[in-house]
């Protein structure tokens, strides 16, 4: 009995071959938010070449693309028209200009690289196999080299980048929608991103172009939401924030109703579970909600030693959950020297602590300095007065370190608008009963203390660099002399 057999299609031979290989593209988060405009030609190239870098490579190589891979990969038309065309996706990406954000030195600049530092093409062999229309001769193909420039966006890379496989993009037609499914693909844990929509367009290189709302979102969003949901593993819903609800300061004036940004959601797994049809929830604002009855205090919070005392100190700061976390996973040593710092800094007249509930949490729940350093038995013990000496300084460097901690996420949110309204929705999540839904976002982050906590725990894994530098500044001189104090 015949068995009748599945015609071959391209998207057949597409399933088959994700089966059995498995192609991952990894770039840095900065050349994911870069700004620059490919053609869907530059794109593919592009993400050839990014693909053929191996995880252990320490440099970029001469990367040897055959005609016959990108054919089956793209599933394109095996013809002249189809080879003439990624020949010049490669070209123009020579001529094409990136721009990324980099830090130098605690200093943010543009750095602005070309792409590609050259290509090589076969000669007279290469045109008459073109001609005879064998593309899977061994002899078709481009030889491309990265701008050395790129490096650290692409190899070696350690932290804060992004992967996926390449099947994902392998179906899309346009450039902007493979830019967006890559910014929303950063975003798949969270579910949510919030793009100012003249930083979008300005990542997209379309800043002059669609100046209609409705254009840009018919032509660019609706399209990279339909494709997004038909070919790759993730889907979204968007909506526009219109000037009058956007909580930051915007650089020109704009009528109140004007959309200024774009806030996707419901970033989600595509996978086949939800129908293509299947409506999504949309998130609606926060409601007002009931207040529980009152709970006698004994049967609210369980009895814990030193809660009591703790709490006292900090109630105007903290709720008592956040005390019970602290005493369940800090020293009481270490939480009234944590509890002392931190007013004692408060009451200077310059003291840049605003958010006291935040910087507590913080200082408190910070992993121990040392994991008690044994000191060398070598070491006499220092007289009183010494050890009196080397704990006030041991005491000021730890609130000195802290305090830096605290600048700097404060800092790292105030220049990312589109971040801190994500950990405002994810924070809502986390304490929903510290957010009062009369007040705006910024007005909760200001005044309530655990919701402000919350964002800034949520805020820690984004600045994981520049917070590692501060470790190493401090931690060598703080061991120093916890060993001298444990002598």
């Amino acid at each position: 009995m015949e068995v009748d057999k599945k015609p071959v299609t391209r998207k057949n031979v597409r399933k088959k071959k994700r089966n059995n290989t498995v192609v991952l593209i990894r770039k840095s988060n900065a050349l994911v938010e870069a700004h620059y405009k490919f053609t869907i030609w530059e794109t593919r190239v592009f993400a050839k070449m990014i693909s053929m870098i191996d995880w252990e490579d320490s440099d970029f190589k001469e990367y040897k693309i055959f005609f016959r891979d990108i054919i089956q990969d793209f599933g394109l038309r095996k013809d002249g028209r189809t080879y003439d065309d990624l020949k010049e996706g490669a070209r123009g990406l020579m001529s094409k200009i990136i721009k990324l954000k980099v830090k130098t030195e605690g200093v943010y600049e543009t750095l602005e690289t070309p792409i590609i530092g050259g290509i090589k093409t076969p000669d007279d062999v290469h045109r008459k196999i073109v001609q005879s229309k064998r593309f899977d001769d061994d002899r078709v193909y481009l030889k491309v080299s990265f701008h050395p420039d790129l490096k650290p966006f692409l190899i070696e890379l350690k932290e804060r980048y992004l992967v996926y496989e390449m099947a994902n993009i392998l179906d899309l037609s346009s450039p902007y929608t493979v830019r967006i499914y890559e910014l929303l693909k950063q975003y798949e844990k969270l579910g949510e991103r919030t793009i100012e929509l003249q930083e979008l367009k300005a990542m997209l290189g379309m800043e002059e172009e669609y100046k209609l709302y409705g254009h840009f979102r018919d032509r660019v969003l609706e399209k990279a939401k339909e494709d997004l949901r038909k070919y790759t593993d993730i889907r979204f819903e968007y909506e526009g924030v219109q000037a009058k609800n956007y909580p930051y300061e915007l650089p020109v004036k704009l009528k109140s109703n004007a959309v200024v940004a774009i806030r996707f959601y419901n970033i989600t797994k595509n996978d086949a579970s939800q129908s293509p049809g299947k409506p999504f929830l949309k998130i609606s604002k926060p409601t007002k909600v009931e207040e529980p009855e009152e709970i006698p205090y004994a049967e609210e919070v369980p009895q814990v030693p030193y809660f009591d005392e703790i709490y006292a100190l900090v109630k105007n700061y903290v709720s008592d959950q956040t005390v019970l976390q602290w005493l369940s996973k800090s020293s009481i040593e270490h939480i009234r020297t944590s509890i002392q710092t931190t007013l004692k800094q408060t009451r200077k007249k310059n003291s840049s602590i605003q958010n006291i509930g935040g910087y507590l949490n913080t200082l408190i729940l910070s992993p121990p300095l040392f994991g008690g350093a044994e000191a060398p038995k070598t070491v006499t013990q220092a007289p009183q007065l010494d050890r009196k000496a080397i704990q006030d300084e041991l005491d000021r460097l730890k609130s000195q370190w802290y305090e830096k901690q605290y600048e700097l996420i404060r800092d790292f949110l105030s220049i990312r608008p589109g971040l801190r309204m994500e950990l405002f929705q994810q924070a809502k999540k986390t304490v929903p009963f510290s957010y009062d839904p009369k007040m705006t976002d910024e007005q909760n982050y200001k005044e309530k203390m655990l919701f402000a906590t919350a964002v800034w725990e949520l805020a820690r894994t984004y600045c994981q660099d520049e917070l590692s530098v501060l470790e190493k500044k401090y931690l060598p001189r703080l061991k120093e002399m916890e060993i001298k104090l444990s002598a």
